[in-house]
């Protein structure tokens, strides 16, 4: 009987570790011999690109596009999925929620709505919760900061992340702390996952 790969998403502030992360849990698992993707939103997609590209300043119309984008990525990590595939994203529809309701100029209960019929639900989100203060240098270290970095909106990011983690059961992390220990900290995350979905095939053989 074959089985899906798994469906694992990063989220947190800009500066939280997810790209760290990521590279550490996809080497642990290719060690193990998994098959493992690394993808990211917005993509480098026709979409994802216009949308890095900063084409629209109109809140609803960069959330649609958000959309957009996801609803191919989604799709493409479907088909990853069923070939067995590990897919680790590094962030997904929450990332929308907690960013574009920071703005101001949409709420989260319209971002939802826009998002509900694109999304595929993860196997397991972590979110890297981190004090936005803390992360201002590794922000920093990358050079000019975009419209999305200034440490006071990052701040209400980082409170709408909290907030979608409790409606929506994601597993938080402290980022505060060294990568090794974060890294430690998903990993025992994501065994746990994958004894879980092992236990529930042996009952199904």
């Amino acid at each position: 009987m074959s089985s899906e790969g798994l469906f694992i998403v990063l989220e947190g502030v800009d500066g939280s570790g997810k790209t760290t992360l990521a590279r550490g849990l996809a080497e642990r698992l290719a060690s193990e011999g998994a098959d493992v993707r690394l993808t990211a939103e917005p993509t480098d997609g026709r979409i994802g690109t216009l949308l890095r590209e900063g084409i629209t300043d109109d809140p609803r119309a960069e959330a649609l596009l958000f959309a957009a984008d996801r609803a191919c990525h989604t799709a493409e990590i479907g088909r990853l999925l069923e070939e067995g595939v590990t897919v680790i994203c590094d962030r997904y529809y929450a990332s929308t929620l907690a960013y574009q309701a920071a703005a101001g100029a949409t709420d989260i209960g319209w971002l939802r709505a826009v998002n509900s019929g694109v999304i595929r639900r993860p196997d397991a989100t972590l979110l890297l919760d981190a004090d936005p203060d803390a992360c201002s240098g590794r922000i920093d270290s990358r050079g000019e900061r975009s419209r999305f970095e200034s440490t006071e909106y990052q701040k209400r990011v980082r409170e709408n992340y909290l907030r979608i983690a409790a409606e929506d059961g994601f597993s938080i992390i402290d980022a505060g702390r060294s990568p090794e220990e974060v890294l430690d900290d998903a990993w025992h995350i994501i065994n746990g996952l994958r004894d879980r979905n092992a236990s529930v095939r042996g009952d199904i053989l």
